[in-house]
């Protein structure tokens, strides 16, 4: 069975290390570990009580053992001085310390028998605890890890497809619109150019294609 200040440097620990994993929340879980904490605590010093009151009487009976031999002491000296007056009164007083010693042997017995109980539900209590801050800690733990999942697909994936589809429909819509516009300045273009012009481009051009002609005709001719 661990001593009690063992047990007590791990509730410590235990404690220390639930705090620094936690968030400071008032959650329904915080809640029931802060309960068990100021319980543990509670139940620390009853059980810190009850053994400080074991070794009381492990003391005094100590103390009624010692008195006792030393009366006996006297006792002896009394009779080897052949004082029995004094060596009578020495051996009453050792038996009182004797019987005193008696009653504290039984109170000693007695108290242990209850602090040992209390020691071992302390320390199952203690343990309790520990696998629940464990249990918290990877609750808590694992609920940072789907906060962190959740908020990164929510960034990436929040309508997205929605905004993509929006997106190309606008460029479509602008894309037409574009289109329109410039098959409008190409008819206006085409409406006001001059007939005329066209006309004399297609005759000099024709014109030029037909000297071209004879002369390479007249040139074979004459070979």
């Amino acid at each position: 069975m661990k001593g009690l200040k063992e047990i007590s440097e791990q509730i410590r620990e235990g404690i220390t290390q639930f705090i620094e994993a936690v968030d400071d929340t008032e959650s329904v879980l915080d809640k029931t570990i802060l309960d068990m904490k100021k319980r543990l605590a509670e139940a620390k010093d009853v059980v810190a009580a009850s053994i400080a009151e074991e070794h009381r009487l492990k003391r005094a009976y100590q103390e009624a053992m010692d008195s006792a031999e030393t009366w006996g002491k006297r006792a002896d000296a009394a009779l080897q001085a052949g004082d029995l007056e004094r060596a009578s009164d020495a051996r009453q007083r050792r038996q009182q310390h004797l019987s005193r010693a008696d009653d504290y042997k039984r109170q000693v017995n007695a108290q242990a028998a209850v602090v040992e109980p209390l020691k071992t539900a302390l320390h199952d209590f203690y343990h309790r605890f520990r696998d629940t801050v464990k249990r918290a800690e990877t609750l808590c733990y694992r609920q940072k890890q789907t906060e962190t999942r959740a908020k990164l697909y929510k960034l990436l994936f929040d309508e997205i497809d929605n905004d993509v589809a929006k997106a190309f429909e606008q460029a479509e819509q602008k894309l037409k619109a574009t289109e329109v516009e410039a098959d409008v300045w190409e008819r206006k273009r085409h409406r006001t150019t001059p007939e005329t012009k066209t006309t004399g481009k297609k005759t000099d051009l024709d014109q030029a294609l037909s000297d071209l002609k004879n002369d390479i005709l007249g040139s074979r001719r004459n070979d």
